[in-house]
């Protein structure tokens, strides 16, 4: 497949016809119709609609997934470029990641700031993800590497490179009262804020403690449900992390997790060699990791 026509055929779809796209890559429309043409032979159907007056381009059915699809390709082929040009002049480049977001608070304030300041040439392009889209990226090689918060789905096609235990806790507002040994009650009478990363855990184990919880919240990430706890809203459903200290607003409950494990796990394709910068990288996050 020549992507050089793959290209171009994006263009054409994003500047909306022919002569845009001839102007962005300096060649003669002729020639863009000609590509085009090579293009709809060898997928054996046309990716576009013939046009009818002054109408705009229209993609067939079929050209929407050969432009998805090429988007995808010259995607991979940039990041392939930019990491052979980054192996060749040193640790630089840009290290993709895909993160729960309940770790995101994390990473941000607990690693990048050090790993930084070792390898100020080294960027990121980090994609919080829940967690069935998580594994879909590092298996599309969208990611080089994903943390993710609960069971890899099909194991067998990852390496998993440190695998932590985890537990989930409560962030009870003082208003509150709780008591340490009341907490599952407490679960139960009380307003629940969850992040979605978070929330199919916090349902499962909530049936083996044999309570239906009142999810008030639903939000996006950790800290709009920790925020909903410290203004005495609701209860916060958190993945342990270091941010465990009780606080003028909210003290802190583990919560049992019988016959489920809860784990941090640290992942990449099988069988995929980690760039120089994502070796040093996956270091940072778990020294003792085995390099592959």
């Amino acid at each position: 497949m020549n992507t050089e026509f793959l290209r171009h055929f994006i263009a054409i779809v994003e500047s909306g016809g022919f002569n845009k796209a001839a102007k962005t890559y300096h060649i003669a429309q002729p020639a863009l119709t000609r590509q085009l043409q090579i293009l709809e032979k060898e997928y054996g159907t046309a990716l576009i609609e013939p046009r009818r007056g002054s109408h705009s381009l229209t993609l067939t059915e079929a050209g929407w997934i050969v432009y998805r699809q090429a988007k995808q390709i010259c995607d991979m082929e940039d990041h392939t470029q930019a990491e052979l040009t980054a192996l060749s002049a040193g640790l630089s480049g840009t290290l993709r990641l895909s993160i729960a977001p309940s770790y995101a608070s994390w990473l941000i304030s607990d690693i990048l700031p050090p790993f930084h300041q070792s390898y100020p040439d080294l960027c990121f392009r980090i994609r919080e993800s829940y967690h069935l889209t998580l594994v879909e990226d590092v298996r599309q090689g969208r990611s080089e590497i994903g943390i993710a918060n609960a069971p890899l789905p099909d194991p067998s096609q990852f390496t998993i490179l440190k695998q932590t235990p985890s537990s989930l806790l409560a962030a009870v507002p003082k208003s509150f009262a709780a008591q340490p040994d009341d907490i599952l009650s407490l679960l139960a009478r009380r307003p629940i804020a969850v992040s979605r990363s978070s929330e199919d855990i916090f349902r499962t184990l909530a049936a083996t403690w044999h309570i239906q919880p009142d999810i008030f919240y639903s939000v996006d990430t950790r800290t709009s449900s920790l925020r909903l706890a410290r203004e005495q809203l609701a209860i916060a459903i958190l993945l342990d992390q270091k941010e465990t200290d009780a606080s003028e607003t909210v003290d802190f409950y583990p919560l049992p997790t019988p016959d489920m494990s809860i784990s941090q796990t640290i992942f990449c394709l099988k069988n995929h060699r980690l760039s120089k910068g994502m070796e040093k990288f996956v270091h940072a996050l778990c020294p003792e990791a085995d390099m592959v």
